[in-house]
């Protein structure tokens, strides 16, 4: 291949893909969006799924909670008949039923309410952290992917230049630009395997998160970088406070404590057990009301006299709930110092993502194309020109690096704010 059909190539090839920025993605059948892999795993995902089931059992405890114990239904046979005036006694039947004091049935519900609220806010989280996860995994691999097609295709521009300067050494040229070069070669090899392997961890990463294999993964759309108005932090750590799943667990732990104690305290009293019992009794004797089958009411009441069990029981359900304020405060803290810095994340890529966009890349594509002139008139060496490739390619990999950054951000800020976009 000769200087002239290099360029061209150049022009119309690879390098000028690599120019744009972001190279498109493989073609393939059916490739996979950011938005299709969310739904993906948010209808597939296990651990998902297991938060689901936690809150769909903890909701259906409700209605147990609220309910009556059970009534007691109890049958005694005599063995041997007890003779009474009336006639001999052969069999006693019972049912009773018992009725918790006051307020605890009502007290118990809500206990069971704010149990299933904690799941569900659980549940919520789950939804938002496996969202940010999938983002964060697919970006990555989109990066991967991105750093192996702008890879190769600089790896063919150095073997066709590799070409071109071993048939200037076959007429008398220098050797040490042919060896330089090969080890430009290898260097590069190097690094595309590492970016290869960096993308199959990733895709295996992101298809244990679909839950499927990595084969069945397929290829990644590349999408353009969206730049969206956030607003302030102040807002943000409103939002935060008042929409953080994880945070809202936490406060309903601190109810879920209250409820304990009141329970515990409630326990102090006793609950009253109501009964009806029939005893049959057979034909015999010589009364005026002989095998005539006596019934009788009964009213029992539970003794809670063992103070100490009480007491103890409500000392840990206040202790649990000072535990979880306590905790409250410290993820509260914990939660605004991590936005405070994801949003410091977020705007310093979005400022580079504009600043290669805008600049950077312009003017390392302008510095190419004069380095291209000046190797074609013999002004420059073919290892000054790599350079000069090579910075256009750090370019761009930064570029993709940063809207990667960008896409991470926003999942976490979601994440973080309780939003689902």
């Amino acid at each position: 291949m000769d200087i002239n059909n290099f360029f061209k190539y150049a022009r119309s090839g690879g390098l000028s893909s690599v120019c744009l920025g972001l190279l498109f993605s493989i073609v393939q059948a059916e490739p996979l969006s950011l938005e299709q892999a969310l739904q993906r795993a948010e209808a597939a995902n296990f651990g998902l799924d297991a938060l689901r089931e936690q809150q769909v059992g903890a909701r259906e405890r409700i209605a147990g909670a609220a309910a009556l114990p059970d009534p007691k239904i109890q049958y005694t046979y005599f063995g041997e008949s007890v003779e009474t005036r009336t006639g001999p006694q052969e069999a006693i039947y019972s049912m009773s039923q018992t009725i918790p004091w006051l307020k605890k049935l009502e007290t118990r519900k809500a206990l069971a309410t704010s149990h299933a609220d904690t799941w569900s806010y659980l549940h919520q989280q789950g939804i938002l952290a496996l969202r940010r996860d999938v983002t964060t995994a697919y970006s990555e691999v989109v990066y991967q992917q991105q750093a192996v097609q702008s890879t190769e295709a600089n790896l063919q521009l150095i073997d066709d230049m590799q070409a071109i300067v071993a048939e200037r050494v076959r007429v008398g040229g220098s050797l040490n630009a042919l060896l330089r070069l090969e080890v430009e070669l290898e260097r590069t090899r190097d690094q595309l395997a590492r970016y290869e392997q960096a993308r199959y961890a990733k895709r295996t990463e992101l298809a244990a998160l679909l839950s499927i294999e990595e084969a069945e993964l397929g290829e990644l759309t590349v999408d353009s970088p969206t730049s969206r108005t956030l607003p302030s932090l102040r807002a943000m750590l409103a939002t935060l406070e008042l929409q953080n799943p994880e945070l809202l667990a936490l406060k309903e732990r601190t109810d879920n404590a209250s409820h304990r104690a009141d329970l515990s305290k409630l326990d102090q009293y006793p609950d009253f057990t109501f009964g009806v019992n029939y005893i049959q009794v057979g034909e015999s004797g010589s009364a005026s009301d002989a095998g005539t089958d006596p019934w009788s009411v009964s009213v029992a009441v539970n003794l809670p006299i063992w103070g100490s069990k009480n007491s103890s029981a409500i000392l840990a359900a206040n202790a649990d709930k000072r535990s979880a304020e306590q905790l409250y405060r410290d993820r509260v803290l914990q939660l605004k110092a991590e936005l405070s810095a994801t949003l410091a994340a977020h705007a310093d890529s979005a400022q580079r993502v504009q600043r290669y966009q805008v600049r950077l890349i312009p003017i390392a594509e302008q510095a190419l194309e004069n380095s291209r002139t000046a190797y074609e008139s013999g002004q420059l060496s073919i290892l000054e020109l790599i350079d000069s490739e090579r910075a256009l390619l750090e370019m761009n990999l930064n570029y993709a690096r940063a809207v990667s950054k960008v896409t991470q951000a926003d999942a976490a800020l979601n994440a973080l704010t309780g939003a689902i976009n």
